[in-house]
């Protein structure tokens, strides 16, 4: 059996021909009707064609349905589709990178990342596997060193160079995100030239 493909072959050469002639007929008919007075059509034998006032009418109905489609139809269609605005499905995915949320005793967070924490809600899976629950119970918790937040272990750096992280400390930090605002925007992008 032939893998179905988009190129040209000879079959599809031959009906696309007999269908662009097929609609240059139709339409050659079509502005035929339309201008030419239905009388000439009676003196020829023709009287069970339709009323001039469809040479106008169709169209306009195919295009206002065209318009309704387009404007209504398709982005209703695409809206009905996506996620509600408050479903986690709007800010995460299967590739978003969670924390663990335990706290260390000196109140540091865990970077551990959550494996699949998209398997029964929201907050279905708080703690990675290192300060699961029965770790909480005993209150035994071993700080693990390195921890990589990366979705794949090949790229980590912590991994790769230990001894990156207490580089990153005695740098300056990268500052937190903030949001901007529209006067210091301004003054940036349009500040005239001295």
């Amino acid at each position: 059996m032939p893998e179905h493909t988009p190129a040209p072959t000879p079959g599809r050469a031959i009906y696309g021909f007999v269908l662009f002639l097929l609609l240059k007929t139709l339409f050659f008919l079509y502005v035929l009707w339309a201008y030419v007075p239905t009388s000439w059509f009676e003196m020829l034998g023709l009287t069970f064609l339709p009323d001039k006032y469809f040479a106008l009418f169709v169209p306009m109905v195919a295009l206002v349905a065209l318009t309704l489609f387009a404007f209504v139809i398709y982005p209703s269609l695409a809206l009905s589709m996506m996620p509600d605005v408050d479903d986690r499905e709007t800010v995460a995915d299967n590739n978003t990178i969670v924390r663990c949320e335990y706290r260390f005793p000196d109140d540091q967070s865990c970077h551990q990342r959550v494996e699949d924490p998209f398997e029964s809600g929201w907050y279905a899976k708080r703690y990675c596997s290192k300060h699961s629950s029965r770790h909480l119970e005993t209150q035994r918790t071993v700080r693990v060193a390195n921890f990589c937040d990366c979705p794949y272990e090949g790229q980590c750096l912590l991994r790769k160079e230990p001894e990156y992280l207490p580089t990153l400390r005695s740098k300056d930090p990268i500052p937190a995100v903030k949001d901007l605002s529209l006067s210091q925007v301004s003054r940036v992008l349009y500040r005239r030239l001295r």
